[in-house]
């Protein structure tokens, strides 16, 4: 695989031990496959500032879509063929998917053959019956794969797990996160979003992940899951959910709705006498504030705002380079499906199911 070494004016290639040696920085290409929707909007935009990454290809399969992507980079090669995206592959070191999760497996296959790494974005399927298909993938495993989970590339995260690690609030009582916002049924994406086979059953598939992938990084595996579910505005999908995830000694409980206003949409751990709060944690933008409420560890810690976006992909490459943090592993992202489907059978028989 090569990888474009900046020297000035100068490009060329070298080895890894090579590249090490001599501390040069690396520009690490990224292809974009099915890159039209939240890559288009997010990614990709993202990107554009990144001085450790390059967007070198885009595929979608809208034609006028695709040529937004000349708006923001003309030289990025565009193609609607998946077939012209894989023979492109000396082009990109990188590939990200960015398709919608009912296309996840057959677009994973199709990069399994190029031996390059990948980002996902999220959830990685909606419907159980593609599970064995994906751990077959998985159980290959012929390049690194990470999840695009936002949220945990700030440093704002890094010093809660910090925090909980090292035992200063003392061990958790309670914790509660919620992503809310109003979907709007008329956007383009609200087609695949309402319907169950192609979005998942429930808000959880959606916004809700994203508080279940934080919830894992920061206490785990769950013993229990238990649910309650409500058809609000759509007809055929959940589309407000609350969940507990049950641990030895505490639970958390979890909000995810596509139809309340986008606000309070924090993180919050009880201790005995503190707690920490992260206001607006679970939205598209880096959190600003963590604060400790009581207790001997009280304190406030303010962030500056970063992309998010950006960050994830710019660590996803630093990991190739050495760096102990991916991001959203597939032993996370494996952990954050199960709770999604165990959520699928909580609601359903209307109990607490077993993890």
């Amino acid at each position: 695989m090569t990888k474009v070494v900046v020297m000035g004016a100068l490009q060329l290639s070298m080895g890894r031990a090579e590249r090490r040696r001599r501390k040069e920085r690396i520009l690490w290409r990224i292809g974009v496959l099915a890159g039209t929707g939240t890559a288009l909007k997010r990614t990709i935009p993202a990107l554009l500032g990144s001085d450790l990454c390059r967007v070198t290809v885009v595929h979608g399969r809208d034609s006028d879509r695709l040529q937004n992507v000349v708006d923001l980079d003309p030289s990025i090669q565009l193609t609607t063929s998946e077939r012209e995206f894989a023979s492109l592959h000396n082009e990109y070191d990188v590939v990200f998917i960015g398709s919608p999760p009912f296309l996840h497996l057959e677009h994973l296959a199709l990069v399994a053959k190029l031996a390059l790494p990948v980002i996902c974005e999220k959830p990685l399927i909606v419907r159980r019956e593609e599970l064995p298909r994906l751990l077959d993938f998985i159980e290959e495993g012929r390049s690194p794969l990470m999840v695009a989970h936002h949220i945990r590339h700030q440093p704002a995260v890094t010093d809660i797990v910090a925090l909980l690690r090292s035992g200063q609030l003392g061990s958790p009582v309670g914790a509660a996160l919620q992503w809310c916002f109003m979907m709007n049924h008329d956007a383009p994406n609200a087609h695949w979003k309402l319907d169950p086979l192609l979005g998942g059953s429930s808000a959880m598939f959606d916004c809700g992940v994203h508080a279940v992938d934080l919830a894992v990084l920061l206490f785990g595996a769950p013993v229990r899951v238990g649910a309650v579910a409500h058809r609000i505005r759509s007809e055929h999908v959940y589309d407000s959910v609350t969940v507990t995830l049950d641990y030895p000694m505490f639970a958390v409980s979890i909000l995810a709705s596509q139809s309340s206003i986008a606000s309070c949409n924090d993180l919050r751990i009880n201790f005995s006498s503190s707690v920490l709060r992260a206001k607006d944690i679970l939205s598209e933008n880096s959190v600003r504030s963590v604060e400790v409420v009581g207790g001997f560890a009280a304190r406030k810690m303010i962030y500056d705002s970063t992309d998010l976006y950006r960050i994830e992909v710019e660590n996803f490459c630093r990991s190739l380079e050495g760096s102990a943090d991916m991001g959203t592993s597939v032993v996370d992202a494996l952990m954050t499906t199960r709770i999604l489907f165990a959520v699928e059978d909580a609601v359903r028989m209307r109990r607490v199911v077993d993890l």
